[in-house]
Order: C-alpha cells, then sequence, then structure tokens
C-alpha cells in the first residue's frame, strides 16, 4: 500500500488527473485536461494525458448513447437529441461517434439506433472484468526488472472498485491471464488476445472465457462471443459481468427472445434480480407495452437498481397513467442537478407541466444553463416559468433570444412558438 499512499500524496495537475481517471471521473478529467498547461510535458507524458481523454470522451458518449436511448424508448425524443448530440461531440474514436450519428439519423426517421458497432454495444464490464466499469489508469514505461512490483500496483489501482471476492480472483491469476487483463485496460486489443492464447488449459475459467467473449465483442465478432460467454455462464452461472455481456451480444444479434427467456430463467433462480427486471423493462417499452414495462421497471426500483434512465422511465409511465404523486415520488430520488445541488431538472419539468414549485423548478432549470450554456432547452424552460408565474416582459425576453437562435431542434422550434403565441394572446 505504500505506493498508493506515495501515489495520492502528489498533488501535481498530471498527477491529479491521473487520479481523476482511476476514479473514472470522466467529466473530470476532461475538464483537467482543458486546465493543464502541455508547453513544458514531454512526449510520454502528453501521449499518456491523450489516452486519458480518449477514454474518457468515449465513456461519456456511451453514457450519453445510453441515456438517450432510455429517453427515446420512453418518449423523450428532446432529451434524446440532446444526449445523442452530446455523444457526437464526446466520442472520440471512429465507430462510436459514427453509432452516435446514427442514433441521430434513426431519431429523425422515428426509429430506435441500431446496435450493429461492437462500440455502441459495450457495457463499462467489458472493459473492466466487472460491472463497475473499472477503467485504465496508465504510467510510464516500466523497466522489465520491475515489471513484477509495478504490475501489482496497477492492478491493485485498477481492481480497487470491483467486487473485492472477484478482484481477489484477478489478483491471483495466473501471468499470462493478468497481463492480457492489463492490455484490456490499454484497449491493446490485438495483444490482450496473444496474451490469452498463452493462458495454460488448466487456466481457462469462466473468468478467462468471460474477457475472452468480451474482447470478441470488440473485435465484432459476436458469435465466437456468444459461445465464450455462454460457456462462461455454463461453468459459472453467478458470473454477472459474463451475463451483462451476453445480454448486449443478445440485443445487436436480434435474439429477443432469447434475450427475455435468459432474463426470466435468472428471476426464477433468483439471480442478478434487480438487473433481470430492468433488463425486461427495457424490452416491454420497445415492444411499447407500457403497464408490463412499468410492472418490471418498479420491480427493479424495488431491487435497488438506481438507474436514472430507469427511474425516468418509470415516471414518465406513471406520469401518462395519471399517477402524478407516485411519478414525483420516483423524480424526487434523482441526484440534484448544477454546482448548488437543488432538484434535478427532469424533476423540474416535472413540477412545470404540473404547474407547482415553479420557484424550485425555476432554480433547476438556471443551474443546467449554468452547467450548459449552449443549451437553449434551458432557456425556454425558463421561459415557460416566467410565463406560468405571470412575468410576461421576462418570458418575452427569453423568447426573443431563443428566436434569434439559428438551428433550433424541430421540437424546441415548436415548444416556443406554444410560449410566443400565448405571450400574444394577451
Amino acid at each position: 500500500m505504500s505506493f498508493l499512499k506515495k501515489m495520492f500524496s502528489k498533488k501535481d495537475p498530471v498527477e491529479e488527473m491521473r487520479q481523476l481517471f482511476t476514479r473514472q471521473d470522466w467529466a473530470g478529467v476532461l475538464s483537467a485536461a482543458k486546465r493543464l498547461d502541455r508547453i513544458e510535458l514531454d512526449d510520454a507524458v502528453l501521449a499518456e494525458i491523450g489516452k486519458w481523454e480518449e477514454r474518457a470522451g468515449d465513456a461519456l458518449a456511451k453514457i450519453n448513447l445510453e441515456e438517450g436511448t432510455w429517453a427515446q424508448k420512453s418518449g423523450n425524443l428532446l432529451r434524446a437529441r440532446e444526449d445523442y448530440q452530446l455523444a457526437v461531440g464526446q466520442a472520440r474514436s471512429v465507430e462510436l461517434r459514427k453509432s452516435a450519428e446514427d442514433a441521430l439519423i434513426a431519431l429523425e426517421r422515428g426509429e430506435l439506433p441500431k446496435e450493429k458497432e461492437p462500440e455502441a454495444i459495450e457495457s463499462p464490464a467489458i472493459h473492466a472484468g466487472c460491472n463497475s466499469g473499472c477503467s485504465t489508469a496508465t504510467g510510464p514505461e516500466v523497466d522489465p526488472q520491475e515489471m513484477d512490483l509495478d504490475e501489482e500496483a496497477r492492478l491493485e489501482l485498477l481492481l480497487a472498485t470491483m467486487p473485492a471476492e472477484l478482484a481477489e480472483r484477478y489478483m491471483t491469476a495466473g501471468m499470462e491471464f493478468r497481463q492480457a487483463w492489463l492490455a484490456v485496460q490499454d484497449s491493446e486489443d490485438k495483444s490482450a488476445m496473444e496474451l490469452l492464447a498463452k493462458v495454460p488449459e488448466a487456466e481457462r475459467n469462466a473468468l478467462f472465457l468471460f474477457e475472452r467473449g468480451a474482447l470478441m465483442i470488440r473485435a465484432g465478432k459476436l458469435k465466437k462471443a456468444h459461445q465464450d460467454l455462454q460457456a462462461a455462464l455454463t461453468v459459472e452461472p453467478d458470473l454477472f459481468p459474463a451475463f451483462d455481456a451476453l445480454v448486449d451480444v443478445l440485443t445487436a444479434t436480434g435474439r429477443i427472445d432469447e434475450l427475455e427467456s435468459a432474463l426470466k430463467q435468472n428471476l426464477t433462480a433468483e439471480r442478478f434480480v434487480g438487473y433481470s427486471w430492468a433488463r425486461l423493462s427495457e424490452l416491454h417499452a420497445q415492444r411499447r407495452e407500457l403497464e408490463p414495462a412499468l410492472a418490471a421497471g418498479l420491480k427493479a426500483l424495488d431491487e435497488g437498481v438506481v438507474d436514472p434512465g430507469l427511474i425516468s422511465l418509470c415516471a414518465q409511465l406513471q406520469e401518462q397513467a395519471e399517477r402524478f404523486d407516485e411519478a414525483e415520488d420516483l423524480l424526487m430520488r434523482m441526484p440534484g442537478g448544477g454546482c448548488g445541488g437543488g432538484a434535478h431538472p427532469l424533476l423540474a419539468e416535472f413540477w412545470l407541466r404540473r404547474g407547482k414549485n415553479l420557484d424550485r423548478a425555476l432554480e433547476s432549470f438556471k443551474g443546467a444553463m449554468r452547467q450548459e450554456r449552449d443549451n437553449p432547452r434551458w432557456l425556454l424552460r425558463i421561459s415557460q416559468v416566467y410565463l406560468a408565474k405571470g412575468w410576461r416582459k421576462e418570458a418575452s425576453e427569453q423568447v426573443q433570444r431563443l428566436m434569434s437562435q439559428g438551428e433550433l431542434p424541430e421540437e424546441l422550434r415548436a415548444e416556443v412558438k406554444d410560449v410566443a403565441d400565448q405571450l400574444q394572446q394577451k
């Protein structure tokens, strides 16, 4: 642990960025990168920083792609468009950017995005060998004589967010497997596959099969990935990362009946209960089976699932069913937005629709606008609150600002027109 103490005692900007990366604070990584003075940094450090920025940008893009898909499935097309646009701007890899662009195109056609690109179907487990999304923390090139010490130290850092039992299995695995896993964290997939091929037959357990299957997903070899992941679960049915990755493969290959069957089998076995209910909710929502989608989603939440997309979906379904108090209670679970906390913007939008708590909603929208100054959605919401409060002059000023902006999304233009029409009525 002396290595950890030494590492975290440093306060220089590069070290701070490394710590943010290790903690998977992706937004913090990109923010720190913008503040970094790179003039006096050597090429090796700059290359390292570039890797951090690439991984952080792609991680944020994947999050926004997932949230955009949730929003689209639940009928919030404006939110979906914004999430997809954010993903396009954040993505560093060509494949992921194309996935985000394709999602935008599909949205315009009234279709859900097709999950064909390998990068678009990756889950955090694929990168990390766990369901917590452990990420890379690379360091300077290492002297071969010091490889054992540095490998152990890196493993200790990378495994810190894993469940202890699973982390211990990675820590005590054979040398070839550990080196292959570290190569995965550095996005060196070819090297990782070569190292996995050297793992002795006696050590090719469920964890090995999962990691090899995850690499097959990244390579777009979904049939081989399916075989490895199924084999891993046959050996060890409780290995969640393997099941999570298998769900992605089944979704990407359109094997929805098999996916639904696997989820229900897990529920019968009382395995991955919250996760399985959440994925069933998603399936029902895709089919527009709204009552089963809500029922499954609520069961997932009762099991402790805290996914914001699922909370948003359930709340919107409850609101559509005029179960307003329950919808509000769900949205109250969302974390506060902005630097000063306060209500989450989705909760604030609910209040605005219901004509209640307008002062708190206004503060939430102002906080959101401070975070996303170029997003016209928040200026529109502020104008709508002003109008609801009877502050017609202030509402008119905001609408004029919005109308002076070019290329507003179609949904926003319609809402701006509605506010403008209301202002002209009196």
